[in-house]
Formats: structure tokens, sequence, C-alpha cells
């Protein structure tokens, strides 16, 4: 299988992204890659899409600009699962460099891969919805619907100081995503009352955003 990695930038840490780049340029992989950056400043899912238009191959890894691949084999691991009919979409294990705690998520283009055909059918990313957050659990609640999704255990390294912390804009943008999402899809979110606990009157900001994303049905929160 020959595969397209998209790597959406915007301001990003040189350094962190000169090691991404000698990662995916030391992949041990047989197949073909073609490597699209996009650094417009669009948000996430209006530059994963256009990578998506640019993208040669029928297989899409998304690859964000402060995940570092930590073995020359990840590439080859994650993408293996879909070589199944069955499997539509394959998602890394997530190392985070500042608490040392990793996890896996559900989908959430740190070091996701695709086939081509099945996002096609989905819509994409929702870019008219989602500005630079949210979209990635959209999708994932979409694909789910027609196909399985697989964890290889493949990892990358995040290095995104306070992100599992939540602190500072990112619980902001946070609270934003999850009153829009809340919106579209109700108690089939996974730990949906979690928020919603959180945005009420005594925690103004939060409370302020979370609704915000969920009256408007719309993620817009910029840091």
């Amino acid at each position: 299988m020959n595969v397209s990695i998209i790597i959406p930038m915007y301001n990003p840490n040189k350094e962190i992204l000169k090691r991404v780049n000698n990662a995916v340029k030391n992949q041990s992989y047989k197949g073909k890659i073609q490597v699209i950056q996009i650094n417009e400043g669009w948000g996430l899912a209006k530059s994963m899409n256009q990578g998506i238009k640019e993208a040669k191959y029928d297989i899409i890894v998304t690859l964000h600009q402060d995940c570092i691949p930590i073995s020359n084999s990840w590439l080859s691991t994650l993408v293996k699962p879909l070589e199944y009919p069955k499997i539509v979409a394959c998602a890394s294990d997530v190392m985070d460099f500042e608490n040392k705690e990793k996890y896996t998520p559900l989908l959430d283009e740190k070091g996701c891969a695709y086939k081509k055909d099945m996002l096609e059918k989905v819509g994409y990313f929702d870019e008219s919805t989602f500005l630079n957050s949210g979209e990635d659990m959209d999708l994932y609640m979409k694909l789910k619907k027609v196909g399985e999704i697989a964890y290889p255990h493949s990892v990358v390294e995040h290095y995104h100081p306070g992100y599992l912390k939540a602190k500072g804009y990112k619980r902001l943008q946070n609270a934003n995503t999850w009153g829009c999402l809340f919106r579209i899809y109700g108690v089939k979110l996974s730990g949906w009352w979690k928020p919603i606990i959180k945005a009420n009157v005594f925690n103004p900001k939060y409370f302020y955003w979370f609704w915000r994303g969920f009256f408007k049905r719309k993620q817009d929160f910029k840091k």
C-alpha cells in the first residue's frame, strides 16, 4: 500500500518539526510515501481536507507537527490493519512527553491512518463546524458507523506542554469543543456528562465557551 502523510502546521517548533520529518523519512516502509505539509493557518479540519485533495494515494495518514514516531516501523505497524476490508481507520498510541503517560485515543489525527474512499463516504473532516478542535471526534463518530477502527499500538510521542492537564487556552478550547459535539451527538459521546458538570455558573469562562459551542453548533475558539 502506498500512503500520503498529511502534516498540518501552525507556528511549528522548528526543532520538533525537524525530528518529525526525519522520523518519517527513516521509516522502513516498503510502499511509496508522499508527504504533504499544509501551513496556511486554516485550522485543522480545512488543512486536513486540503491535504486529502492533494493526496496521490488511497491510504491517508495524519500526523501532527508535534508528534514524533518513536520507531522506524511505526508506519508499517499503523497501516497493516487496513489490509482487512472491515477496517476503515487506525489510530496510534500516544506517549505524552511531559507526563510520560501513554494512552490510546479513539481517533485523534496525531498518528492515524484512513482509507481514502471511506473518508469520501462520510464527507471528510467537517471544516464548516470545527475550526481547530473536535473534527477528529466527529470523524470517529461517522467512521465507526461504516466500519471498524483498529488500534495496532504503533506509537508517537507528543510534545505539547500542558496538553493532558488541559490548562489555559486548552481548557476553554475543550469546553467549546464539547459543547458543539454534545449538541450534535448528545449522550452518544463517551463521558458526555463530565463537561456538562463543569459548565456551570461558578465556572464562568468554561460555562460561556461550552454553551457558546452548544447553541451555535460550532467550534470557533481561537487562542
